[in-house]
């Protein structure tokens, strides 16, 4: 099995659990959910500095199917926030500016389950964080994928010179 594969499989189970908690409202496996997201960056980081041009097509399909999924755990992420919202305004009511302008220890006690909420919302943002920045990774390493397979290189999808543009014009402007 590749490691996209494997990926693939990961992020699948993490959007269950991840659909899971938000339909449930157990998000105490937020935590875990971040911790294997980051995981899979960074085996994805190795990833990239190992592609070849002999990386095949299917790799390619493969993280694709990956981003589907995470666009998937996006928009789950997404609802997850806005029930959470919407249940903090409805605990909170008219005391939302008097919650707001209390210490977190205030918050907690006085305000238990709207601090819950509040918390909840925070660990999605983290989320949400966590699953752009491996999308913006997973492009990058479909550029990589790509290129190496229509340029054939062994530089692994760096820029190569003629790729770059030198000098400027005689008005100054870059070529």
């Amino acid at each position: 099995m590749s490691h996209i594969q494997n990926m693939s499989m990961r992020l699948n189970q993490l959007s269950s659990q991840l659909t899971a908690a938000g339909q449930n409202g157990r998000l105490d496996e937020v935590g875990l959910i971040v911790s294997e997201l980051s995981q899979i960056y960074t085996e994805l980081q190795n990833l990239q500095a190992a592609v070849t041009p002999e990386t095949s097509s299917s790799a390619r399909q493969e993280l694709v199917n990956c981003r589907i999924v995470l666009h998937g755990m996006m928009d789950a992420v997404q609802d997850i926030r806005t029930a959470t919202a919407e249940q903090y305004r409805q605990v909170l009511g008219e005391n939302k500016t008097v919650f707001e302008q209390l210490d977190e220890a205030a918050q907690q006690s006085e305000y238990s389950q709207a601090y819950q909420y509040r918390l909840a919302f925070k660990q999605m943002d983290e989320v949400s964080q966590h699953l752009h920045q491996l999308d913006g990774s997973m492009l990058d390493t479909g550029y990589q994928l790509e290129r190496g397979a229509m340029a054939g290189d062994t530089l692994n999808g760096a820029v190569q010179s003629e790729d770059l543009t030198l000098g400027t014009d005689e008005g100054g402007a870059m070529m």
